[in-house]
């Protein structure tokens, strides 16, 4: 029983250490203890092990066990997600050759003159939409009050776009760190269709500000969307076609962003707090706080990240229980306007 060869060690600015599978694209969190035991897995029978570091059995089983479910033991692999009808996900393609093929051709966008650059862009298309705000209603009254189904498919089109574009900014900020991207595909969540990139390999970075880009990325692509898209629009009103695609891919723009910032559900905003707390694994973790509270166990979270545990469970159970009267409610109205026999 040993590592794999490929499995690498990271060490980590907090005191601990990223044990990492390139292979399968895996990374659990060890300490210094863990680590002593760990590289004697190869050199020592288990019994010797339980001796000289004066481990329980069931401790060993436990860290084993750990190591077995991330893929790290020769002769394991990382157990299939389950299917699950109200969030499955459909892998499309593996996108890291393409990526490391054009990586290099776009490093610019990571540097701090281009980001300089990004920011005055944003915060004048800001600025402009602000000062034109009335034109803003009166484009939303005319494309949207009348109810065409044109309009409807152009937004779901740009949407379409606006997303493909979005899973790329995630994509290519993990490579440029020098993460791995093995998978974009399609995501459902109660059956609503939209993409995923698989960013797990971000979890080796040991810098939180990479991670936090990695998933602030796709953000970002949205919101540069959406300002160049303002100033398309400003700019296109004597030409009504795309002064129309220009309006309509600001509300594709702006819709994405605010779905994809709620960190109630687990799409960017989620990965965002995440990222930006440290608190991996925040939505099981925050649910576990509960359930050691209500057993009266002794809770082993540090203790400036139990306010956040605490306040995300029951937060995340309103949001839920509201997103789905929600949407009863709108199947509720649609089919007693459109079925008869309701």
């Amino acid at each position: 029983m040993q590592l794999k060869s490929a499995v690498q060690w990271i060490p980590h600015p907090d005191g601990h250490w990223i044990l990492r599978n390139p292979e399968d694209i895996t990374c659990i969190q060890v300490d210094d203890f863990d680590k002593q035991v760990i590289l004697q897995l190869n050199q020592q029978p288990l019994t010797n092990i339980l001796a000289e570091y004066d481990l329980d059995l069931e401790d060993l089983q436990n860290l084993l066990k750990d190591l077995a479910q991330a893929g790290m033991l020769e002769g394991t692999k990382p157990p299939k997600a389950k299917f699950n009808l109200l969030s499955f996900t459909i892998p499309l393609v593996n996108p890291d050759v393409w990526l490391s093929r054009h990586i290099d051709k776009i490093r610019w966008i990571w540097t701090w003159e281009f980001g300089f650059f990004l920011c005055a862009f944003i915060s004048s298309s800001v600025a402009v939409w602000l000062a034109s705000v009335e034109e803003v209603a009166t484009s939303h009254q005319q494309l949207f009050t009348a109810g065409k189904i044109d309009n409807a498919i152009q937004v779901i089109l740009l949407t379409m776009l606006v997303i493909a574009l979005h899973e790329l900014g995630h994509a290519f900020t993990l490579k440029h760190y020098g993460g791995i991207v093995k998978e974009i595909g399609l995501l459902f969540m109660c059956l609503i269709p939209g993409c995923y990139t698989d960013t797990t390999d971000q979890y080796s970075l040991v810098r939180r500000k990479q991670r936090v880009l990695v998933v602030a990325a796709g953000v970002l692509i949205q919101v540069t969307i959406w300002a160049l898209a303002v100033w398309i629009w400003l700019f296109s009103q004597s030409n009504p076609v795309w002064h129309q695609i220009s309006y309509l891919l600001m509300v594709a723009a702006l819709l994405t962003v605010a779905i994809n910032l709620n960190p109630l559900n687990k799409f960017d905003g989620y990965y965002l707090l995440v990222a930006g707390t440290g608190i991996n694994n925040l939505r099981q973790r925050s649910f576990d706080f509960y359930v050691d509270l209500l057993r009266r166990e002794e809770i082993e979270e540090a203790v400036e990240t139990q306010w956040v545990l605490a306040a995300y469970a029951p937060l995340s159970i309103v949001y839920t229980v509201w997103a789905f009267s929600y949407l009863m409610s709108l199947i509720g109205n649609w089919a007693l306007l459109n079925v008869p026999s309701f």
